[in-house]
């Protein structure tokens, strides 16, 4: 079973004279000061004593859930910041032509074959994403437009879940950009709703079905009233819902945290999530309590059992087991683990044993020193897949994945010939069909979608594939290592135009991240691709605390090690300056989520190594983490900070505590969603006061803020277009060419 992740941003068309647009982007940059201020902020005296540290906290009144007063602030300030871009000169022509780039965009995503028909999303100009089915004819028809569902049409489709008989389709819609979201079952035939509907489900969790298509089971968010500190990510519970029955007798499998539900067999903290699956044609069920760390708890039962509560679950993984994913195949069950190998192994366990357990897991891969299947990436894709002929594992080598196809039977594995040179933004199988789906795209390349046949052994085109809106083959990727401060070579990787003159004038973005694990590989996104068309440089460091050299370059940026990515960052812009690609005052940062530990450490601790940084929707003040919705959920990547042990280095990777007053900062835009229910809004709120009373540049400070946004998963190709309009105007006004 995969942890399910939702997608990206992205709609805007503006017109304008081309050029205009070409004039207006070489604008030189603005370093005027400002003559008004944004609205202030109140200080108030809070001083927090924890474990020996005395730590003031004066913008602690802008905490909390429906704070009145800080919405207030946060949307003048967001009228402050609005009128501000409006009027920056390059702002027009950078909407111009993100516009037309996002409206002349078409996405496929999602793909899926069920009963005979192919399922996905597709999405285009302003939509979110609008639900799609293909008869086997091939004729094509919309199975559902989010946009009917909302007045003002906002929402989004966060996830579908097709019935094994293809006959109906479990889809999470979220209708107030908070990714809470409603859990309806849709007739594909009619596209009419079947009246099965449950709700609030968190909009990564989507239906689990039955292989007889009779029912499914969710993963639901706890009542207002059953939640730990009223945090809405906490305490979920997994129930079953068969199909015409009232979701008032819907029962209860699993509970996190305590109370009526809780199995003892399978007892799951508060802060981590039940979920499962019912693989076709097994008998086993396999649960997990997953949460925001790779490694993940999994545990089985057989599946006419697993629907009552009660059932006595078999626990195969614990967490000491670096278990990242699990997949059963009859009674065979695979998973992909990090425990003995770095780079994750895969092993197999026979369920039909009585004593089956991780002991007498056997390893079926064998790897090459270089290749990972471990970590997640950009679209989280399966790492193993079980068809029905086959399993199947996506082998990842330098960010470029690859497949291996390994026998049921004889265990003979066989390599699958790519048909391009990408990483996977789709990779899937099922139990009851044959082969697996596939899409891949590169920094420049589109993706392109296959259908990988077991029977001729090669991929068919799904005649889906991604078409570029503009020609960037004047771009050129260059791949190169730089060396941390201690000692450490990263990986970094460089979009410039072919005919750059590599003489330190051109602007530049650095993108990073950080944590989770996470791997920054190829994307082909035509937004930041613009910036490197027009001139610029677009980079991509591969800092400590993601995955591409495996877990062990995630566990050496993570906790007490959290600065070691903070340091690559800053390496990463000395190695853009050293190789005449720019010059630490002609680059701004990029990060937000939890990069914003990274671009926050990199503004608190080395506030002159560049030039500006635009903050996303981040978290900026971790030891105040169990305050936060959706806190708790983060301590096994940040740490406890209600723990001694792990205070010091909560402490040491908070932004706002180690801005350091009378300091001369860059230029700073922290974007927020006003919808956010990942990071608190008041994370970037109180960073955002602070920084300003600290600053002695003159420097902006500006939050820009999205009303209907949330924490940008699943929104449209323009909404993104609209950001980096402002982000490009910003930095064109702030980073200095000459």
């Amino acid at each position: 079973m995969s942890r399910r992740s939702a997608s990206r941003r992205l709609p805007v068309s503006l017109r304008f004279a081309a050029i205009a647009c070409a004039a207006a982007l070489s604008t030189p940059a603005i370093f005027a000061a400002q003559t008004d201020g944004p609205p202030p902020a109140r200080r108030v005296d809070v001083v927090d004593h924890v474990f020996g540290n005395s730590l003031s906290d004066p913008y602690r009144w802008m905490e909390g859930e429906k704070n009145a007063e800080f919405q207030k602030w946060l949307v003048a300030q967001g009228d402050y910041t609005r009128a501000k871009l409006d009027a920056l000169p390059t702002l027009k022509a950078w909407q111009e032509t993100l516009g037309k780039t996002s409206g002349n965009e078409v996405v496929y995503r999602a793909q899926r074959y069920a009963g005979g028909r192919l399922f996905f999303i597709r999405q285009e100009g302003q939509g979110t994403g609008t639900l799609m089915v293909r008869e086997a004819d091939g004729k094509e028809r919309v199975l559902l437009d989010p946009a009917t569902l909302a007045e003002g049409g906002h929402a989004s489709i966060t996830l579908f879940a097709l019935s094994p008989d293809g006959s109906k389709v479990a889809v999470n819609t979220d209708r107030g950009g908070a990714e809470v979201t409603r859990l309806e079952v849709f007739d594909v035939q009619t596209g009419k709703s079947t009246g099965d509907a449950v709700e609030p489900v968190w909009g990564e969790f989507g239906a689990d079905w039955l292989p007889d298509s009779s029912g499914f089971a969710y993963t639901q968010m706890a009542p207002e009233d059953q939640r730990t500190d009223g945090d809405p990510i906490q305490d979920m519970r997994l129930r079953f819902h068969r199909l015409g029955t009232p979701v008032a007798q819907d029962p209860t499998l699993l509970r996190a945290g305590t109370g009526e539900g809780v199995n003892a067999s399978f007892a799951i903290p508060s802060n981590r999530f039940p979920q499962i699956d019912f693989p076709a044609g097994s008998r086993w069920a396999i649960a997990a309590a997953t949460g925001a760390q790779p490694e993940t708890r999994y545990c089985v039962a057989p599946q006419a059992e697993a629907i009552k509560p009660g059932v006595s679950w078999r626990c195969i993984a614990e967490l000491d087991d670096k278990v990242e994913e699990a997949a059963i195949h009859g009674d065979m069950l695979y998973l992909v683990s990090a425990r003995k190998h770095s780079n994750g192994e895969v092993l197999a366990i026979d369920l039909s044993k009585p004593d089956a357990s991780l002991a007498q897991a056997r390893s079926i891969l064998p790897l090459e020193d270089d290749e990972i299947i471990v970590g997640l990436s950009l679209f989280d894709t399966q790492k193993v897949a079980t068809a029905r002929d086959a399993l199947y594992v996506k082998v990842t080598r330098n960010g470029i994945d690859s497949v291996r196809r390994i026998d049921y039977r004889s265990g003979k594995i066989d390599s699958v010939s790519m048909p391009l040179t990408g990483a996977a933004s789709l990779f899937h199988a099922d139990n009851d069909e044959d082969g697996f789906l596939l899409a891949l795209r590169g920094w420049t390349t589109p993706a392109k979608a296959w259908r990988y046949d077991s029977k001729d052994r090669s991929m068919h085109t799904l005649g889906q594939d991604q078409t570029s809106p503009a020609d960037y083959s004047m771009i050129q990727i260059s791949e190169t290592e730089v060396t941390s401060q201690d000692g450490t070579r990263v990986p970094l990787t460089v979009l410039h135009r072919k005919d750059a003159v590599l003489d330190g004038n051109h602007r530049a973005i650095l993108w990073g991240y950080g944590s989770y694990g996470l791997s920054q590989v190829p994307v082909f996104n035509p937004i930041r691709l613009e910036w490197v068309k027009h001139g610029n440089i677009f980079a991509y460091a591969h800092v400590r605390g993601g995955g591409e050299k495996g877990e062990a370059w995630h566990q050496a940026g993570k906790g007490p090690n959290k600065h070691k990515g903070v340091e690559d960052f800053i390496a990463s812009v000395e190695a853009l300056s050293k190789l005449g690609y720019s010059r630490p005052e002609r680059t701004g940062l990029i990060s937000g989520s939890a990069g914003g530990l990274l671009i926050g450490g990199a503004l608190a601790n080395y506030p002159k190594a560049f030039g500006a940084a635009i903050v996303r929707v981040a978290m900026l003040n971790p030891v105040r983490l169990m305050q936060a919705p959706n806190g708790a959920n983060q301590v096994g990547e940040m740490g406890d900070p209600r723990k001694a042990a792990d205070f010091p280095f909560i402490l040491a990777m908070d932004p706002y505590q180690n801005l350091k007053p009378k300091t001369a900062y860059p230029s700073v835009m922290l974007d927020v969603g006003l919808n956010d229910s990942r990071v608190a809004p008041w994370e970037s709120g109180k960073f955002a006061a602070k920084l300003r009373a600290s600053n002695t540049s003159g420097k902006p400070v500006w939050i820009r803020t999205n009303a209907n946004g949330g924490h940008g998963i699943q929104v449209s190709l323009g909404a993104e277009a609209t950001e980096f309009a402002d982000i490009y105007a910003f930095l064109d006004a702030q980073l200095p060419t000459r």
